[in-house]
């Protein structure tokens, strides 16, 4: 064991030789090392925000579960926010908005912060909204077709649109809003485009939320923009083989060389000192729906979905 001074706090390191990822010898310290170091690039996307983590306390080739509630050991200089459930009780949420409690959940073995797509202060107006194109199969090409068809079809309406690799199977297409339009209108506004995409290539992409019906379509998620729902953090790291890391990118790098493990702990660092953060900027692009509804709502009505 031994401590690391972050800022004011100081955070005890317990069993960091633990090997985590068997395959690459990815250590515990290696773990902690790295979102030590990511901190001032991923703090921004995720402060003020409801955090799930999902753990994995004895590695990666087990088993993890997620954890909402903050354990009651948790010291008491990490930030959390009191959410009602739907029916009776609360959940404490850990809240991260700084290095020092990045780090402490790393030591927790937290490998995979989830976000809310809102912040705590306006819980149910988020100021994110997310399509998780998920392949049914290991090919890659129908996802980068769909993410660039996805985007036409988002810039028609007037939004501009952020990529970003999942470090798993997908790829995440982002628009900043500007938290005036709750969840069941910016749900159901996703939930329009993706039916436009659907229509447009019933062969390739599917909303079918079961698994059954999908064949070897691209799913389009449109279900994460509901309230309580979460999506991996930007420059989180992935419990799967090499530790790759969701990753911020840019549309002209949306090619046949993209696949969406491509960065992980090992080489992500090499890639920010050579070019700056693609969502560097993101919070100055907010977009409004309003006006996007109404061209939405008229091209619907020529392509006849109800």
């Amino acid at each position: 064991m031994y401590s690391l001074k972050i800022g004011k706090q100081v955070v005890k390191i317990t069993h960091g030789q633990n090997i985590l990822f068997p395959q690459t010898g990815i250590t515990k310290n290696e773990l902690i090392n790295y979102y030590l170091h990511i901190a001032p690039t991923m703090i921004p996307y995720i402060k003020n925000r409801p955090i799930t983590m999902h753990r994995f306390t004895k590695g990666i080739e087990k088993e993890g579960f997620f954890q909402k509630n903050v354990s009651e050991y948790f010291p008491r200089w990490i930030k959390r926010v009191t959410i009602a459930k739907k029916e009776d009780g609360v959940v404490n949420y850990a809240v991260c908005n700084n290095a020092a409690t990045l780090v402490y959940l790393a030591n927790q073995l937290c490998i995979t912060p989830h976000i809310w797509l809102s912040k705590i202060d306006k819980l149910n107006f988020p100021d994110r909204m997310i399509f998780d194109l998920d392949p049914s199969t290991k090919h890659f090409a129908p996802i980068i077709f769909t993410a660039k068809k996805l985007k036409n079809i988002l810039e028609k309406l007037g939004l501009k649109t952020f990529v970003m690799t999942t470090g798993s199977r997908g790829l995440h297409i982002v628009v900043a809003l500007d938290r005036k339009n709750n969840f069941d209108f910016v749900r159901k506004f996703a939930k329009d485009v993706a039916a436009i995409l659907v229509n447009k290539y019933p062969k390739i992409v599917t909303s079918e939320i079961r698994k059954i019906k999908r064949g070897r379509k691209i799913f389009i998620d449109t279900y994460r923009n509901s309230f309580a729902q979460t999506s991996v953090a930007p420059y989180a790291v992935r419990a799967k083989k090499g530790a790759p890391v969701a990753t911020p990118i840019e549309w002209r790098e949306v090619n046949s060389k993209l696949k969406p493990d491509k960065y992980t702990i090992k080489n992500i660092f090499k890639r920010l000192g050579q070019k700056d953060d693609p969502w560097k900027h993101i919070n100055k692009f907010p977009c409004t729906l309003k006006h996007a509804r109404k061209k939405l709502d008229n091209i619907l009505k020529n392509l006849k979905i109800v």
